[in-house]
């Protein structure tokens, strides 16, 4: 390469570099950036601080054995006296089990499903019939234990005490 070409070439990286370095210290948007990063910093370091304090604090409190309770402190409320059960239990209704809504009750009185026994005595097909017939997703009633939940509420409390 002839020496004057070699001479330009240097005198254009020469003039590259003083560009970069005119854009990179004019540019003030990397200051802010910097400010930012650097607040961040300080911020996340003081929570931490106060963090590492507090959990020192709680497990020298747990260190330190069981706190005394207040003196000032109300006694606890006495259990409140059982109500008076009648004879007769009401009927549960079918909005009882857990994934039947109001709504849901009153498409399934639509169709003839109205009591908790109704729905205990479902065999699979007809559980499948009525997922169908009510637009839920297959397998629905199965997930949500329908039959079970009804049996259980239609066998009484005896059977959830036992």
């Amino acid at each position: 390469m002839p020496p004057t070409t070699i001479a330009l070439i240097a005198i254009a990286v020469v003039i590259l570099l003083i560009g970069i370095a005119i854009g990179y210290f004019g540019n003030d948007r990397a200051a802010v950036w910097r400010r930012r990063f650097e607040d961040e910093r300080d911020n996340y370091a003081d929570y931490r601080a106060r963090s590492e304090a507090r959990h020192a604090r709680m497990v020298a409190a747990l260190m330190a054995g069981p706190m005394p309770l207040p003196s000032t402190q109300a006694p606890p409320p006495s259990p409140a006296a059982p109500l008076p059960i009648s004879g007769t239990r009401p009927a549960p209704e079918i909005t009882h089990i857990v994934g039947i809504d109001a709504a849901l009750a009153d498409r399934l009185a639509a169709l003839g499903v109205t009591t908790i026994r109704d729905i205990a005595t479902l065999t699979i097909e007809d559980e499948l019939a009525l997922e169908l017939r009510l637009g839920l997703n297959a397998g629905t009633i199965a997930r949500d234990q329908w039959r079970s939940q009804a049996q259980l509420l239609d066998s009484g409390p005896a059977a959830l005490v036992g």
